[in-house]
C-alpha cells in the first residue's frame, strides 16, 4: 500500500524525478569509470564497462520509473496505439475474441437491463427497503400467502413494537359510472395508517385526513396517475368532483403520482376503510392485505419474531378460530415481483456463467496469440522494457478488444431492445422500462475493463515469463504454457456443462408442464368479469335474476356454445378455501379443507371440465330446493378414498348447519398453473348461497367472472354482442378483464417458458464457445509439439497413434472439466429447484446424458486438428526447424 501512495505522490513531479535520477545515473557512470581508468582502460572502455555494470543507463531508468511511478498518458497512449497495431495485424484473433465478446456482453447487457428495473429500481415508496408484505400461514395446509382476519390485523396493531405503521387493504372491484361511460375500477380500500406506512404525497390534491376513516364521514376517493389521465384528461380541477362508485356518491380528493403501485399496479383508486367493532371481532373471515413499515434498526426477521408473539398470544386467547393461524412477513418486493425473481436471477447467473466461458476462450486465444509473438517480446525485453512493462503492454491490448467487444455487445443489446420488448409479457412488474440506460452502459463498461484483466492478466503472465526465458528453457516454457491452455479449456467445459444441464432439466419440466391435462379446455374460450354494485343489488333474488338473465340472453347469442360464471377462474390466481366435515365421518382437531367454487349451470360445461360420474348443476338447483354439491377427484381420495362420493353429504359453506349432497364428481383442474397439482376442489351452485349468512359468499357472487364457449378461431368477435346483452339488462352495467382462456394458459406456461428458452440459448453459446476452445487447443497443442510429432513419425509411428496421441492430450482437459462441471451443477442445482417440475437438480440421468455428449462433441472438435497432425510430412516439418 505505500508503495501505490509512494506512486500517486510521483505523477505530478515526474520530470524532476527524472531529472534527479539521471544525475544520479551519471554520478555513479563517472565514479565506476574513473575506477576502471585507474586500472588502465581507455576512457571509453571504461564510460561502456561502467555502464555494462549498471545493467543499462535506459534499462535502468524504465526499471525505476515502473517501480516507482504510474504510466503517463503519454505512454498509455502509446501502449494503445501500439496494441490496435498489433490487433489489427491479427485479424482473426480480433474478429474470433471480439465476436465472442459482443455476444457475451450483449446477452449480459440485456439481461441486466430486466434485473435493473425488475430488482434494483427503487420502489414508488418513501424508503421502500422498509415495507413489508404482511399475511397469514394457515399450517394445516402449508399456505403461507392468506388472507388476513381484520380481527387479527386490529390485534397486530394494537400489540405489535416492531412497526411504526400498519395498513389493511381491502381489494374490491367497483364501478365507476360518473363522467363517462360505465368502467369498472380495481379499488383498495385501506385502513388507517395509510398515509404513514407509503410515505407518499399526492401529485395533486391531498391524502385521507384521520376522520375519514371513522364510519359514517364523507366518501372520499383517490385515484391513480393512469384514471386521471384517461377518464379526466389530467384536469386539475378535476380535484374535488363527485364521483360515483357503485352508485355511491365520493368526492375526488387527490391523485397519486405517475408510477404508483400499491398494492398491486393494477389498482385505480384508493378509498377509506373503517374499522368497526364488527371487525374486531370477526377472525374468520380472511380478506385483508397487510402492509408494514419496519421501524428504523428493526430487521425483518425482528419484525417477524414481533408477529409470531403477536400470534401465539392470539392462539392461545382464541383457539377456536385461531389455532392454525401463523403469520409470514417477507419484503415489499419480493411480495409483488413473486417468482419472477426466480426466472431473472437464474438467467443472470446463466449468462454471467456464458460470460466466464467467453473469457477463458478469450484468455486461451491471447494467450497462443502472445506465445507467437516471443521473438518481439524477447526483443523489447532486451532494449530494456521489464516484464510488467510487457505485462502492461499485453493487458492493455486485451482491455481495447474487451472495450471493443464491449461496445459492440452493446450496440447489439441496443438493436434486440424492441424484439424484448415485444416477447415481455403483461404481467412482468418493473419499477422503470427496460432500457438499454446509463445503468446498463455503466454495468458494460465494468464488465468489459473487468473482462480485460481476467482474461488478459494470466496470458500476459504467461507469455511474458515464456518469451523471456525461452532461450533457456524452451521446452519448459511451452509445456507450462500447454498446461495453461489445458487448465483453460477445463474451466471452459465445466461452466458449459452447467448450463448445459441446466437448459437439460428446464427443457425436461416444460415439456412435463405442457403435456399435463389441466383439467379444461381453453380453445375457443373467452372469460370477463362482472361486479354488481351492493346498493342496486341488494338481496339474493336481485343477484340470481341478473346472472339468470344475462346467461339466458348470452346463451342465445349465435355462435356461443355454452356459458357460466364462476367466482375464482382457473388461471387467475384467486381462491378461496374453507374447511368441511364428512357426514359419518370421526370428528379430528385439525378439520380437512376444500377450495371452493360458486359456480352457475353451464360453467362446467363451458370449460369441458369431464364429468366422471353423477350430474351438473342445472336451473334446477336453487335456494328452494335440497343443497347440492360437486366434488373433483383429489376431494374425493381426501375424503372418500377409492368409494363413489355420490349420494354422500359434505357440510356446505363450512358449518354443520347445512348440509349438501354430492350429486356429481368431475375431472381435477390446475387451478393454480400446470406445475402445482390440483387442490381438492368443491362446486355450489351459485343461487344455494342464498341460505348460507355469511357477507363474505355474498360479496363474491356479485362478483363473477363470466365464462363463453364460442365457435370459430377467435372467441373475442362475441365479446361486442355481450357487452351489449349487460347494458340491455343494466345499462350502468360494466365488463372487465376481457380475455381468452388460452392467454391465462399461455401466462401460466410463460416463467416455465422463459427460464428454459433463456437458459437454452445460453447453454448453446457456451457449447458453441467451449468446442472453440477445445478446437483452439488442440490446434495450438498440434503446432507447438510439431517437431515431437515429425520426429515420432520419422521413427515410425502410425498416423493413427499421432492422431490418438492428440486426442489424449487435448481430452485430458475436457474430461476434467466435465467432472469440475458435474460437481458445481449438483451444487447449484438447488438454485433452479423452484423452477423445476417432475425433475430433481441433480438427476443422474440427465447429468450423464450432457456428461456424454459434451466430451463426444469434445473428441469432434479435436479430430480436425488431430487428422492435421497425422498427415505432417516428417522431412519437411525437421527442415524447417
Amino acid at each position: 500500500m505505500r508503495e501505490w501512495i509512494s506512486r500517486l505522490f510521483a505523477i505530478g513531479r515526474r520530470g524532476q524525478r527524472d531529472r534527479d535520477l539521471a544525475d544520479e545515473l551519471r554520478f555513479h557512470v563517472e565514479q565506476l569509470a574513473a575506477d576502471h581508468q585507474r586500472r588502465g582502460l581507455p576512457p571509453e572502455d571504461a564510460r561502456l564497462e561502467a555502464e555494462r555494470e549498471l545493467g543499462g543507463i535506459g534499462r535502468t531508468q524504465q526499471a525505476w520509473r515502473d517501480q516507482r511511478t504510474l504510466p503517463s498518458a503519454a505512454e498509455m497512449v502509446q501502449d494503445a496505439a501500439y496494441g490496435w497495431r498489433m490487433l489489427r495485424r491479427a485479424p482473426g484473433l480480433t474478429v474470433t475474441a471480439g465476436l465472442m465478446l459482443a455476444l457475451a456482453v450483449a446477452a449480459t447487457t440485456s439481461v441486466f437491463a430486466v434485473v435493473d428495473a425488475v430488482l434494483l429500481a427503487p420502489l414508488p415508496f418513501a424508503r421502500a427497503d422498509r415495507l413489508v408484505v404482511i399475511t397469514e400461514n394457515f399450517l394445516p395446509m402449508h399456505a403461507p400467502n392468506a388472507s388476513v382476519a381484520p380481527g387479527n390485523f386490529l390485534e397486530w396493531q394494537d400489540r405489535s413494537h416492531a412497526f411504526s405503521a400498519l395498513t389493511a387493504i381491502d381489494p374490491r372491484q367497483q364501478n365507476l359510472t360518473s363522467g363517462g361511460d360505465p368502467l369498472q375500477l380495481s379499488i383498495a380500500a385501506v385502513s388507517a395508517g395509510f398515509a404513514s406506512t407509503i410515505g407518499v404525497q399526492p401529485a395533486s390534491g391531498r391524502l385521507f385526513t384521520d376522520d375519514q376513516f371513522q364510519s359514517g364521514r364523507e366518501s372520499v376517493a383517490i385515484i391513480s396517475h393512469a384514471l386521471w389521465m384517461s377518464r379526466y384528461g389530467g384536469d386539475p380541477g378535476a380535484i374535488g368532483r363527485p364521483m360515483v362508485l357503485d352508485d355511491h356518491p365520493y368526492t375526488l380528493v387527490g391523485v397519486m403520482p405517475a408510477g404508483f403501485m400499491f398494492p398491486a399496479p393494477s389498482i385505480d383508486a384508493w378509498v377509506p376503510l373503517p374499522m368497526t367493532q364488527a371487525d374486531r371481532d370477526n377472525r374468520t373471515g380472511h380478506g385483508l392485505a397487510v402492509v408494514g413499515r419496519l421501524r428504523d434498526g428493526i430487521t425483518i426477521a425482528g419484525g417477524t419474531r414481533d408477529l409470531h408473539a403477536v400470534a401465539d398470544a392470539l392462539r392461545r386467547a382464541y383457539p377456536d378460530s385461531n389455532k392454525d393461524w401463523d403469520v409470514t412477513v417477507v419484503p415489499a418486493r419480493a411480495a409483488m415481483v413473486g417468482q419472477t425473481t426466480t426466472v431473472v436471477a437464474a438467467a443472470m447467473g446463466a449468462v454471467v456463467l456464458l460470460l466466464c466461458v467467453a473469457c477463458a476462450n478469450v484468455a486461451g486465444l491471447l494467450l497462443t496469440h502472445g506465445l507467437s509473438r516471443g521473438r518481439e517480446l524477447a526483443i523489447r525485453a532486451a532494449l530494456g522494457a521489464g516484464r510488467l512493462r510487457v505485462i502492461r503492454q499485453l493487458l492493455t491490448e486485451s482491455l481495447l478488444l474487451s472495450l471493443a467487444g464491449a461496445a459492440a455487445g452493446v450496440f447489439l443489446a441496443w438493436a434486440v431492445q424492441p424484439m424484448m420488448a415485444a416477447l415481455r409479457p403483461a404481467t412482468l412488474l418493473t419499477w422503470k422500462p427496460i432500457a438499454i440506460d446509463a445503468h446498463a452502459l455503466t454495468f458494460s463498461f465494468v464488465v468489459a475493463v473487468t473482462a480485460g484483466v481476467v482474461f488478459g492478466t494470466l496470458p500476459a503472465v504467461v507469455a511474458s515469463r515464456a518469451n523471456l526465458a525461452a532461450a533457456a528453457s524452451e521446452r519448459t516454457a511451452a509445456r507450462g504454457s500447454s498446461r495453461t491452455r489445458q487448465t483453460l479449456v477445463a474451466i471452459e467445459v465445466a461452466l458449459a456443462l452447467v448450463l448445459v444441464a441446466g437448459a437439460a432439466l428446464l427443457g425436461q419440466t416444460l415439456v412435463r408442464v405442457t403435456s399435463q391435462d389441466p383439467g379444461i379446455r381453453a380453445d375457443g374460450v373467452v372469460t370477463m368479469a362482472v361486479s354488481l354494485p351492493k346498493a342496486r343489488y341488494a338481496t339474493d333474488a336481485n343477484v340470481d335474476a341478473f346472472y339468470r338473465s344475462l346467461l339466458d340472453r348470452v346463451g342465445a347469442l349465435p355462435g356461443v356454445r355454452a356459458v357460466g360464471a364462476i367466482q375464482a377462474l382457473p388461471l387467475s390466481g384467486n381462491t378461496s378455501v374453507r374447511p368441511y366435515d364428512v357426514e359419518g365421518a370421526p370428528k379430528t382437531d385439525a378439520r380437512p379443507t376444500a377450495h371452493y367454487r360458486i359456480v352457475t349451470p353451464g360453467y362446467l360445461e363451458a370449460m369441458r371440465i369431464p364429468l366422471h360420474a353423477g350430474r351438473l348443476f342445472t336451473t334446477r338447483d336453487t335456494a328452494a330446493q335440497p343443497l347440492a354439491v360437486i366434488v373433483n377427484e383429489t376431494l374425493r381420495r381426501q375424503a372418500w378414498g377409492d368409494r363413489n362420493p355420490i349420494g354422500q353429504r359434505i357440510t356446505f359453506g363450512g358449518t354443520t348447519d347445512h348440509w349438501a349432497e354430492v350429486v356429481g364428481l368431475v375431472g381435477d383442474v390446475r387451478h393454480f398453473g400446470p406445475g402445482v397439482p390440483a387442490p381438492a376442489e368443491m362446486y355450489w351452485p351459485s343461487e344455494q348461497i342464498d341460505p348460507i349468512p355469511s357477507d363474505t359468499l355474498r360479496r363474491l357472487r356479485r362478483g363473477m367472472t363470466l365464462v363463453v364457449r364460442a365457435d370459430g378461431d377467435d372467441p373475442l368477435r362475441v365479446v361486442p354482442e355481450i357487452r351489449q346483452a349487460v347494458r340491455s339488462i343494466d345499462p350502468d352495467q360494466p365488463i372487465a378483464s376481457i380475455r381468452t382462456m388460452s392467454f391465462l394458459v399461455d401466462q401460466s406456461l410463460y416463467l416455465s417458458r422463459a427460464a428454459a428458452w433463456l437458459v437454452s440459448v445460453f447453454g448453446a453459446a457456451a457449447l458453441v464457445f467451449a468446442l472453440l476452445g477445445i478446437f483452439g487447443a488442440a490446434s495450438f497443442a498440434v503446432v507447438q509439439r510439431r517437431r515431437e510429432l515429425a520426429v515420432r513419425m520419422a521413427l515410425g509411428a502410425a498416423p493413427e497413434m499421432v492422431a490418438r496421441l492428440v486426442l489424449r492430450s487435448t481430452l485430458r482437459g475436457a474430461i476434467a472439466g466435465v467432472a469440475g462441471g458435474l460437481l458445481l451443477a449438483v451444487a447449484l442445482g438447488s438454485t433452479v429447484r423452484a423452477l423445476l417440475v417432475g425433475v430433481e437438480p441433480g438427476d443422474p440421468m440427465t447429468l450423464a446424458a450432457v456428461s456424454l455428449t459434451l466430451i463426444a462433441a469434445a473428441a469432434v472438435a479435436c479430430w480436425i486438428p488431430a487428422r492435421r497432425a497425422a498427415r505432417i510430412d516428417p522431412m519437411q516439418a525437421l527442415r524447417l526447424d
